[in-house]
This record gives C-alpha cells, sequence and structure tokens, in this order.
C-alpha cells in the first residue's frame, strides 16, 4: 500500500490537485483501481498536507442485478460514506440505442452521472481510479484510431458542472494494483459490461505488451515521455478550475 499512497503523494503534490476544504466524490465502479483509490484516499487524508473530505458513488448501470454488499460494507469499514445510485444507463446504451461500439456513449453518460452526483453531494472533485495503463492504452488508441498524440490528463475542470475531476492513480503501474487489492481482499466485483474484454483498449494493452517484450521498460519510457511537460507539452494544457 505504501507504493499506492506514493503516487497518489506524487500525482497530488505534481499537479497540485487536492486543496485545503475539498470534498471529494470518488466513482467506484467495483474494480480493483477504483476500490483502491477509495481506501487510498481515505488513508492519505492522515498524512496529506490539507484537509478534504471524502464520499463515494457506484453507478448501478441497470445491466444485471448485483449484489453491493460487500462493498457496502467495505465501505463501512474505512468509515466512507458510499451511496449507491440506480440508473437506466445500460438500457439505453444497449436496448434503446443499441449502439454497435457502446463504450463512448456508455463512457459520456457515466460522466455525466457521476458529475451529476458529486455536484448533489456538494463535492468540488470527481476522482476516478485511472491508472498508468489506462493512460498508455488512451494514448495508442489516439494515435492509432485518430492520429493524434493525446491522452486524459490528471486534473480537468468541467466547466458546465463546475467540477474538477482528478486522477490520482495516474503514476501507479497496474500490476501494483492487481498485487494490492489482492492483499488487501478487495471486494472487486466482476465487469458486468455484455463487452467486457472485447473493446479496442483490450486491444491497446496487446500493443503495450509487444512494445515491452522488446524493450522491457517500454511502458514507463512512455509514460515518462507523456508527463514530460518541458519536453512535449502533452500535460502542461491542463484545464484548471480558474483562481478564486
Amino acid at each position: 500500500m505504501k507504493r499506492v499512497l506514493g503516487c497518489i503523494r506524487r500525482a497530488d503534490e505534481r499537479y497540485n490537485m487536492i486543496k485545503d476544504g475539498d470534498k471529494i466524490c470518488v466513482g467506484v465502479s467495483g474494480g480493483k483501481d477504483s476500490l483502491l483509490l477509495l481506501y487510498g484516499l481515505k488513508l492519505y487524508q492522515k498524512f496529506a498536507r490539507t484537509n478534504f473530505d471524502v464520499c463515494g458513488v457506484m453507478l448501478d448501470l441497470g445491466l444485471v442485478e448485483q449484489d453491493y454488499k460487500a462493498i457496502i460494507d467495505f465501505a463501512e469499514r474505512i468509515e466512507v460514506p458510499l451511496d449507491i445510485i440506480k440508473t437506466d444507463i445500460g438500457d439505453v446504451v444497449f436496448n434503446i440505442r443499441k449502439e454497435s461500439h457502446p463504450c463512448a456513449l456508455c463512457a459520456k453518460l457515466r460522466r455525466g452521472a457521476l458529475n451529476n452526483a458529486a455536484r448533489d453531494r456538494g463535492c468540488n472533485l470527481v476522482a476516478t481510479g485511472h491508472n498508468r495503463e489506462d493512460v498508455l492504452e488512451t494514448f495508442f488508441m489516439s494515435l492509432l484510431y485518430e492520429s493524434r498524440l493525446n491522452t486524459f490528463g490528471p486534473v480537468t475542470y468541467l466547466g458546465r458542472k463546475d467540477v474538477t475531476l482528478i486522477r490520482p492513480l495516474v503514476f501507479l503501474p497496474e500490476k501494483y494494483a492487481l498485487s494490492v487489492a489482492k492483499h488487501l481482499e478487495l471486494p472487486v466485483q466482476k465487469p458486468n459490461c455484455p463487452v467486457a474484454g472485447k473493446t479496442k483498449r483490450e486491444e491497446m494493452k496487446d500493443v503495450i505488451k509487444y512494445f515491452c517484450s522488446i524493450v522491457p521498460d517500454a511502458d514507463q519510457r512512455i509514460m515518462n515521455a507523456i508527463a514530460d511537460t518541458h519536453k512535449y507539452g502533452m500535460w502542461d494544457r491542463l484545464r484548471l478550475p480558474p483562481e478564486e
């Protein structure tokens, strides 16, 4: 867990993510990363230089019936308020719209629902559990399918919602997230999406593995380039909240 907290601190201090008085709404999907982030931010409260509050929101997409007891118990054990919100996102994406490529629409609807839930709870920050590999996969998707050098940033201000999206785990390699989640016996749920494991993002995992088979630390080298704002400027155009 020390590595996880170190990555949270590095992202926080480097990108000035969390300030005194902030209230953070963690988007909990039930996967390892979001549960690890929920726990990590709760622990981070103890030694961070800022005072902030944490709560969690989990969206029920309405795809299948799920048992949330283990996650509810986990949130109670670490003393983080958690709300589970029922939505019709799954019905809209797969039954009404019948999207052949559902990921983009699903992600958009989930972001909107999460941001609204955060505002309803008085939160000014929304935190998601994207890890280092998520950054790299998005980079290669943009490069290969859109001819763009682009990926999501660690901090993004959403003016229409007046919330700021932060990703405190962007420096955490996925293998460490897997290891720590297993060690802590986090109540990780299996993906309930019909297209899980069949997306373009899964193909990008194979692309990264191929590069690492040639250069063992290729993944970290690419990440270093993305984060190096002095040379390449990918993360020096962060959309930050307006100064007070």
